[in-house]
């Protein structure tokens, strides 16, 4: 953005904008690198101008952020913001999708009205959610690790409660997005449905690490985002009838799942996890379909659960 820079000046910039501190060397190779012609450089048309004492384009108007696209090149961006669109819908971050459109507004290419395409991939896009509105910010808070304190409520207990978050990522399940992080009241990991989320704000304490072994049970061992407290990972077995086998071997609910069939159709099929309040409402959901649960106490509160 300035004009005639010196080397010195180049290096200062490293290393108050980019936290780095690159040698005239280095700098000096980079220069040549971009002078080169594509796809190795950016055939940069600079030059040190002895006049001025500083490195300048020969073009002024020329710009490494201005690359140059093939038709094809934009064809292929145009589908995959079409893709992501469709598939993320309203859950995907505004600024990600504002910058993935820019991509295409530095070239000035519009999507044009009359350019209709046969839509070929159609999808389940829920509206956007209560608290949705808060995903950049707590995005932000998980890849900086900075505490959070908001105001969380409870449906169950109809009440509100202040929370004190280490955020460590956001999650989402079944079309709702949730934020879990070390929760200083609870003393451990705790996740919380962004709709239920009000006023965060981020605090300038130390960030508290949750421990890995936590972590890595937490987020792989866990079908859904609610682990029942006190549970540890367990072997859950179900007994389905052919319908439910079906739907169990198209749509695996976990990496640890395994089928076991029998002649009739049916089958034996168990999990290695951490119960959850979502893994027994799926079991629920199946109704008679599921003709037994192992353990019992999953069993027995299915089954009583069904009929409230």
């Amino acid at each position: 953005m300035r004009r005639y820079p010196t080397m010195d000046e180049i290096l200062e910039a490293c290393r108050t904008n980019l936290d780095i501190d690159p040698s005239p060397e280095t700098i000096q190779k980079d220069i040549r690198d971009m002078k080169l012609p594509d796809p190795d450089g950016f055939d940069a048309p600079i030059r040190f101008c002895r006049k001025n004492q500083g490195y300048e384009y020969t073009d002024p108007n020329f710009s490494i952020r201005s690359l140059r696209l093939q038709d094809n090149d934009i064809a292929a961006i145009k589908e995959s913001i079409d893709l992501l669109h469709n598939i993320g819908g309203s859950r995907m971050s505004r600024n990600f999708s504002h910058s993935l459109e820019k991509v295409l507004a530095n070239y000035r290419e519009d999507f044009p009205s009359g350019d209709i395409r046969r839509r070929i991939v159609q999808n389940d896009t829920p509206p956007e959610s209560r608290g949705f509105e808060n995903f950049d910010f707590f995005y932000n808070a998980c890849n900086k690790r900075i505490p959070v304190s908001l105001i969380h409520y409870s449906y169950t207990k109809r009440n509100f409660k202040s929370v004190i978050l280490h955020p460590i990522l956001l999650k989402e399940f079944d079309n709702r997005w949730y934020i879990v992080g070390y929760s200083e009241d609870h003393k451990g990991i705790r996740t919380f449905g962004l709709d239920r989320v009000y006023d965060p704000i981020l605090l300038k304490k130390k960030y508290i690490s949750a421990d890995s072994e936590d972590q890595l049970s937490y987020f792989k061992d866990v079908y859904g985002v609610y682990p029942i407290e006190g549970q540890i990972k367990q072997i859950i077995r179900i007994t389905t009838n052919s319908i439910a086998t079906n739907y169990f071997q198209a749509y695996p609910i976990h990496a640890s799942q395994k089928v076991k069939k029998n002649s009739r159709g049916t089958a034996e099929i168990s999990f290695e996890l951490i119960p959850s309040m979502e893994l027994l409402r799926l079991f629920r959901s199946y109704g008679s379909e599921i003709i037994d649960i192992r353990p019992m106490w999953i069993s027995t509160y299915v089954r009583k659960t069904s009929f409230q």
